[in-house]
């Protein structure tokens, strides 16, 4: 009868429901067995993540012997920089692409957001990446798998966390898109975009997306600035939809005049101006410490521009010194008047705010691209580096600025980005084929001293 039909019907559906639920939380507890079985596998990388060591875990120390345990590894620290290798993050999904960009999560500090172009091999030429790109959420729970994967419609080329709303990714892509996710629904779909209807796309790739609080044209809460080869760094607004700004139009400047005394000038000559030629080409950008309605621009010229949200028609210092494009500028966490800058020219160079001359250079001996660098977030004279051949370099440059104070070279063949977590002392480096290396580093000190005052000594000037 059709009410017998019915009720099969019905207890079809039930059953069906059932077994899904029970597949579901089947699947979920795999996980969580797969989770606890790979923390054992991994317990000793991951005290040594976590900075505990195998003797720290046993009677404790008296306090004057805790002191002088202390004072005696303080002194021989920088003789005993090491790196050693924990894990690689790669999985079936990642294999074969470039990393190209990572962030960690101001929340949870062990999640960490990566981003890769599209799958062509270990092309060095990130113009590869107008293919399809992805994003992978990693965490320590699972080294051997990420906790989420979506797929992007090109490469992607930018990444950041908001460090006020810790769900919010903001995403930048090969084709100028600028998205916005939520990291707490799983989905490929961003919740903002710039492009389809929505004013504002770069028109070239974006190099650089960060959450800026109390920066652009703001005085408060946090805004997300962009900057691209296309010549604008772009400021987005989230409270009513994706809304932009430019807060500059980056120009390409002449030649560092001549200084006096150096030659003969012509008569038309103005030293004391910078020509403005034609469109400028941004690279990435930083904004100060000190004051964040200030950042520092970097160009594919090779020249670096100090800026303010305030005056978007003018810059407030230019500097020179680099021969190729500027691949990262960041400031200092520690002294606010000093920032670095990493270059395709093969070096690194140290700036003093007010001081347009690089005040110090350094240069490992690649001859390849240096592609990213970090400051470290403990101690103020160490800085990492990537280089385009695979290289991780530390340096500390209270014990040498001629040389690395430590090495490695990386499992994937080539470096695009490297990133120091904020919470441990380990640094993590991505590039070819889809790894993302991490790394334990030994002899890292705390920030207890006056870090500033020992990074502008290490740089050679005046405290």
């Amino acid at each position: 009868s059709a009410s017998a039909s019915a009720s099969a019907s019905a207890s079809a559906r039930d059953a069906e429901a059932s077994v899904s639920g029970f597949s579901s939380a089947l699947g979920v507890g795999a996980k969580s067995v797969e989770k606890a079985i790979l923390q054992n596998l991994y317990q000793d990388k991951m005290l040594l993540y976590r900075n505990y060591r195998v003797a720290d875990v046993g009677p404790a120390r008296t306090d004057a012997e805790t002191n002088a345990k202390d004072a005696a590894e303080a002194s021989s620290a920088a003789a005993k920089h090491a790196l050693v290798h924990l894990w690689d993050f790669i999985c079936d999904e990642t294999r074969g692409r470039e990393v190209t960009c990572v962030a960690w999560n101001r929340l949870a500090p062990d999640v960490l957001a990566v981003g890769y172009g599209s799958r062509r091999g270990e092309n060095k030429d990130l113009s590869s990446n107008s293919g399809a790109g992805l994003v992978a959420f990693w965490s320590l729970k699972n080294p051997e798998h990420p906790e989420w994967v979506f797929a992007t419609p090109f490469g992607v080329t930018a990444l950041d966390f908001s460090p006020t709303e810790f769900n919010l990714l903001a995403v930048g892509l090969h084709d100028g898109t600028v998205s916005v996710y939520d990291a707490r629904v799983p989905t490929s779909s961003p919740f903002l975009q710039s492009g389809g209807g929505v004013p504002g796309k770069h028109s070239d790739p974006v190099w650089q997306v960060r959450w800026v609080i109390g920066g652009g044209d703001s005085s408060s809460g946090s805004s997300l600035v962009s900057i691209s080869t296309d010549g604008r760094v772009t400021q987005w607004k989230i409270q009513k939809g994706l809304e932009f700004v430019d807060l500059m139009r980056l120009t390409r400047v002449s030649k560092r005049p001549k200084p006096p005394g150096a030659g003969p000038q012509t008569k038309a000559a103005k030293p004391a101006e910078a020509t403005i030629s034609r469109r400028g080409a941004g690279t990435c950008f930083d904004f100060s410490n000190a004051d964040p309605t200030t950042y520092v621009a970097g160009t594919e010229e090779g020249v670096l521009h100090k800026c303010s949200s305030a005056y978007s028609e003018q810059y407030l210092r230019t500097y020179h010194g680099h021969s190729g494009p500027v691949h990262r500028a960041a400031w200092s966490p520690f002294a606010r008047d000093v920032f670095a800058s990493a270059s395709a020219d093969w070096t690194v160079k140290l700036w003093r705010d007010a001081d347009t001359s690089a005040a110090l250079t350094l240069a490992s001996g690649r001859a390849v691209d240096v592609t990213d660098l970090a400051w470290s977030p403990s101690d103020a004279t160490v800085l990492a580096t990537s280089s385009l051949d695979g290289g991780l370099d530390v340096w500390d440059l209270a014990v040498s600025t001629l040389r690395p104070a430590v090495s490695a070279t990386t499992t994937g063949g080539s470096l695009k980005c490297v990133a120091f977590s904020e919470t441990s002392p380990v640094i993590v480096a991505g590039g070819g084929g889809g790894f993302v290396g991490v790394y334990r580093l030994v002899g890292a000190q705390d920030g207890v001293r006056d870090e500033g005052k020992r990074l502008r000594a290490a740089m050679g000037g005046s405290e």
